[in-house]
């Protein structure tokens, strides 16, 4: 009787619209639940395929889900605000859903190729896409710790999956002490916001601190624990290093999934925490993100020119994107935002193209990711060379790809929010960075390697084309994505 008393208190009503707020990740938790009921049950033979078949639908459901809700529905705050399905969630809710989309067609078979268990990878980039969200969706220092540690934990052991390969449980070991070593910096600064405000809940700090903000040393000093912590996160130099070792340790689909993934939620929870929760100490966060931003554009630029791994190489150049980036979210508004969406989006495309060309190299005994591995890549699978030339003029920034439009926007607003200073260094750090895209395609298109064809499967083919098609069409046509980017940004003011 106490039980079914209580029930009504709660409100059904109250209880379904909550759920509905955050449906994309509650779609993609029941697909999960089900692919390790699959994993468990169906004979091995069949087991990979209906797995990753799983996987996808999970992940297809999920992105209908957040453009169904972009489209039709109201976002608002759930479960007491601790949550909410407002359109910057719904915003990287598309995001992961794609990441996570290429991220299967591209596995399925490397995993072959490298006798891995499929079944296994796929839930484990399945919890970690939800991580994300749950990141993406937080409006509570407690959920945006949760979301961390969910999407962490699951690329820890992702990062390791190559279980005969010394390398990658090396890369699992560092990123694991490492990580720990973020979460732990995070946590920290969390409680001393805590301690000023009273309140886990960003809204509320927001409004609670906001006369007392620029006295208060506790929050100064939370402020900076939670930037250090989010540096790890986002691989921003000077706290990097852990970055180049993991990224070449991991399996290939795994150093792509994270170099996109992992960098887009933990702007993702940046902006959520700083600009929504302590916009009154912007001018003390900004200062610590500029540091940071210059440092990254600097260090990522100059060591990316001297490695002869494309995995290390892409490592240090996501650190100077990263700094990039951070101009965007220092800019904050609704240009400097819009910005940092934009980049985040298209970045994935770019970049993840990129990793998903190297996938192709791998055999049997290991990844192949030195630059003389590209050798005569024209000449054994001349589709693939050019969409490789495009992904590292994208990278570097050349027109009319995206990565042109997307630097674009991102400088534009750092000189309106007057950090003149910091566009001009990303300005020439971008001019060092084309030697190195261009020294990727020197042997790419070399005539004097050898040219046994190079063969893709019809999913890493699909997923590779497209990520170059839209490498370039969003760059040609950039006003339909500014404008969902800028929608995404509203959440956070003018």
């Amino acid at each position: 009787m106490i039980i079914t008393a209580a029930l009504p208190d709660y409100g059904w009503t109250q209880a379904l619209a909550d759920l509905g707020q955050i449906s994309p990740i509650a779609t993609l938790v029941g697909f999960m639940l089900l692919a390790i009921v699959a994993d468990l049950v169906i004979p091995p033979k069949r087991r990979s395929g209906v797995v990753a078949m799983i996987a996808v639908t999970g992940l297809a459901y999920s992105l209908g889900t957040a453009v169904y809700r972009w489209l039709y529905a109201d976002g608002g705050p759930a479960y007491s605000g601790m949550a909410t399905g407002d359109s910057f969630a719904l915003f990287f809710d598309v995001l992961f859903a794609s990441l996570g989309i290429l991220t299967v067609a591209i596995s399925h078979s490397y995993l072959q190729k490298r006798g891995m268990r499929e079944g296994e990878f796929h839930i484990l980039m399945l919890g970690s896409i939800i991580g994300m969200m749950v990141l993406a969706s937080a409006t509570s220092l407690v959920t945006v710790f949760l979301g961390l540690e969910l999407l962490s934990i699951a690329l820890y052991i992702a990062s390791g999956f190559a279980r005969d390969d010394n390398r990658s449980q090396e890369a699992a070991a560092k990123y694991l002490l490492v990580g720990g070593f973020a979460s732990a910096f995070v946590l920290y600064g969390m409680a001393l916001v805590y301690g000023a405000a009273g309140t886990t809940l960003i809204p509320e700090i927001a409004k609670q601190v906001s006369g007392t903000a620029a006295n208060n040393p506790l929050l100064t000093l939370g402020i900076v624990l939670m930037g250090v912590g989010f540096a790890f996160k986002v691989s921003a130099a000077p706290f990097h290093m852990w970055t180049p070792d993991v990224y070449q340790g991991a399996p290939i689909p795994v150093t792509a999934f994270m170099s996109v993934g992992t960098k887009a939620a933990a702007f993702a929870m940046i902006i959520r925490v700083f600009a929504g929760g302590l916009p009154h100490l912007a001018p003390e966060w900004q200062a610590l993100l500029a540091f940071v931003a210059a440092t990254s554009m600097v260090v990522g630029n100059l060591m990316a020119i001297t490695q002869s791994s494309l995995k290390r190489l892409l490592a240090y150049s996501g650190v100077a994107q990263a700094g990039y980036v951070l101009i965007g979210v220092i800019a904050g508004g609704k240009i400097g935002l819009a910005a940092v969406l934009y980049y985040l989006f298209v970045y994935m495309f770019m970049n993840f193209g990129a990793f998903a060309v190297v996938t192709l190299l791998a055999g049997p005994d290991g990844d192949r990711d030195r630059l003389s591995d590209l050798s005569g890549l024209y000449r054994r699978n001349w589709p693939m060379a050019v969409l490789m030339t495009i992904f590292m003029l994208s990278l570097a920034g050349f027109p009319p790809t995206v990565g042109f439009f997307g630097k674009l926007f991102l400088f534009t607003a750092g000189v309106s929010a007057g950090y003149t200073w910091l566009v001009v260094l990303a300005l020439i750090m971008s001019v060092v960075s084309v030697y190195y895209y261009v020294r990727v395609l020197v042997p790419v298109w070399s005539t004097t390697a050898r040219a046994e064809p190079l063969r893709a499967s019809p999913s890493s083919t699909l997923a590779i084309a497209l990520s170059g098609v839209l490498s370039v069409a969003l760059g040609l046509y950039p006003t339909t994505l500014l404008v969902a980017a800028q929608l995404g940004a509203l959440p956070f003011g003018p």
